[in-house]
């Protein structure tokens, strides 16, 4: 009987002290993109539903995503708590396709033109970027959750970003 109340305390005694740490939230939330998961596949989907683009091209650029989010490569560089928040910073690397877009941009500036040349582009790009983000987590119902990334996270995540302060040539 004492073997059993000491097991039984052990296990109470080892889960409590395990605390998921707000990183494997932020592990979690990237490894869906590079999993590709429907989440994401609908996500972007939904963003391309404002955008003017046949359905021909709807579909290269989904595709050019999914190269882009399996090929995604993040280490965690920092974590900084503050109670029941967290920061965790995190250093990305993915296909450069900003640069893409800025030699189809030098290229062509006729839209439809334009975007065929953009993704033909983007499909060949090799060149990879690396950023720095911020992911902002909360805890919540005794777990670690991420908070919607803003736009310019979001941008890096697809390569996709630029400084606004940075003129396209």
């Amino acid at each position: 009987m004492k073997k059993c109340v000491v097991v039984v305390l052990c296990c109470i005694l080892l889960c409590g002290c395990t605390k998921i740490h707000a990183k494997d939230a932020v592990i979690s939330y990237l490894e869906k993109y590079r999993n590709f998961t429907t989440e994401i596949e609908q996500s972007l989907i939904d963003t391309l539903d404002e955008e003017k683009f046949t359905k021909e091209q709807r579909e290269q650029y989904i595709l050019l995503m999914k190269k882009q989010f399996v090929n995604l490569t993040y280490k965690i560089k920092e974590e900084i708590y503050n109670g029941d928040k967290a920061t965790i910073f995190v250093d990305i690397t993915v296909y450069d396709y900003h640069h893409s877009i800025r030699e189809a941009l030098k290229e062509n500036s006729a839209e439809e033109n334009y975007i065929n040349l953009q993704l033909e582009k983007m499909s060949k790009e090799k060149k990879k970027t690396t950023y720095t983000i911020a992911m902002k987590t909360r805890y919540e119902g005794n777990s670690w959750i991420v908070e919607q990334p803003d736009e310019d996270t979001i941008k890096k995540i697809q390569g996709t970003y630029y400084a606004s302060d940075e003129l396209l040539d």
